[in-house]
């Protein structure tokens, strides 16, 4: 689906499924950024949220790679991990 903004008010607004295209990243992620307040948007009617183009933008810049999907290319350090504890050896009975 190709994200095509939607005119309303003076401005362009995409739908949350349009958003997450423009964005590349899920519906899901887009949820979630609105439910934490930190992309705009606005309810139409009772199931409808559509989201200002700019903000979209916004959030789209702001996205770090580990959120678009590239957890390789992100630049940060590996975890370090403590050594696996060798299990103890059994006697052989008898």
């Amino acid at each position: 689906m190709i994200a095509l903004p939607q005119q309303f008010q003076g401005g362009n607004w995409l739908t949350v499924t349009e958003a997450a295209d423009f964005m590349g990243c899920s519906v899901g992620w887009v949820r979630m950024l609105i439910l934490q307040g930190k992309l705009e948007a606005t309810r139409v009617g009772n199931r409808t949220l559509l989201i200002p183009q700019t903000a979209a933008q916004r959030a789209k810049d702001a996205l770090t790679t580990r959120s678009l999907g590239k957890q390789g290319e992100a630049k940060r350090p590996a975890a370090t991990r403590k050594a696996a504890k060798k299990p103890a050896k059994r006697r052989a009975k008898g």
